[in-house]
């Protein structure tokens, strides 16, 4: 049987992973200041975290809808069944106009998976994904929401004035959060909507609530760990974080791209811990 993945680049991918099957993916719009790109192809990680960090406004939309549907009716025809895993819907527009686009062009061998959040957690969901593909499981869009419910994401950012403009949070607690300095202990829920799960003042104890967070969720002996960060000088703040588990636990390391730094800067780390 020919399988194909699909994934919009909202998903960050562990630095050398290698995919087992033939995958695909539809890149979201970045915007800076009034100029568009498209994510992960004509800006680079660097190149966006530059002028994120000088000022410049930000933000993101959906992957081009005619090029969607263009490939997905392409790949339809060539494979036996195509799997598609999207950013939360609750968080973008990505799922659902995917969603539209398998109804009207009546793609019947497809799968539409929710991964219920972003960045690392995202493909958390897609390499569980893969490995049941590989397995010949049976795979439907509740098998996703089962790998959301296995896996706890952690993250915090220097600044919460891009969840602010993002609208994921109030303006009173962002402008809180900066005159007392407050880092946060962010996560997404299993409905897939940004939530805090605590804060703290100082990097340090940051990561010592995200590790106690991390081993009180940890319900199986066999588990993966995915890092992730933004811009360089955040790497070691993620390295600590990590040191703290077994190394061969971790699976690997992402760099959180534009499709999601833009929404909660660049100044950003956390992890993924869930069933392996």
């Amino acid at each position: 049987m020919k399988i194909v993945l699909v994934f919009d680049s909202s998903i960050d991918i562990p630095i050398g992973y290698e995919f087992p099957i033939p995958h695909y993916i539809l890149p979201l719009k970045v915007y800076v200041q009034d100029s568009e790109f498209k994510d992960k192809i004509e800006i680079t990680d660097e190149q966006f975290y530059s002028q994120a960090l000088s000022g410049k406004k930000v933000g993101t939309a959906l992957p081009n809808p005619s090029e969607t549907a263009q490939l997905l009716t392409k790949l339809s025809k060539e494979y036996d069944h195509v799997y598609i895993v999207t950013i939360s819907s609750k968080l973008s527009g990505t799922w659902n106009m995917i969603r539209l686009t398998l109804e009207q062009l009546n793609l019947k061998n497809t799968t539409l998976i929710d991964s219920k959040s972003g960045s690392v957690k995202s493909f958390y969901v897609v390499y569980r994904l893969l490995k049941d593909i590989l397995a010949k499981k049976q795979i439907t869009e509740q098998t996703g929401q089962q790998y959301v419910e296995e896996s706890l994401l952690l993250f915090t950012v220097t600044t919460l004035d891009y969840l602010q403009r993002g609208g994921r949070i109030g303006k009173a607690k962002a402008l809180l959060g900066k005159i007392l300095g407050i880092k946060p202990i962010l996560s997404t829920n299993d409905e897939g909507e940004v939530l805090s799960l605590g804060s703290a003042r100082s990097i340090k104890q940051v990561i010592d609530q995200m590790v106690r967070k991390a081993k009180e969720f940890l319900k199986f002996e066999d588990y993966i760990i995915i890092g992730g960060y933004g811009v360089q000088h955040m790497k070691q703040y993620l390295d600590e974080l990590l040191s703290h588990f077994p190394k061969e636990k971790i699976l690997g390391i992402s760099r959180i791209g534009p499709g999601v730094s833009a929404h909660v800067g660049p100044e950003v780390f956390g992890l993924v811990i869930g069933k392996a």
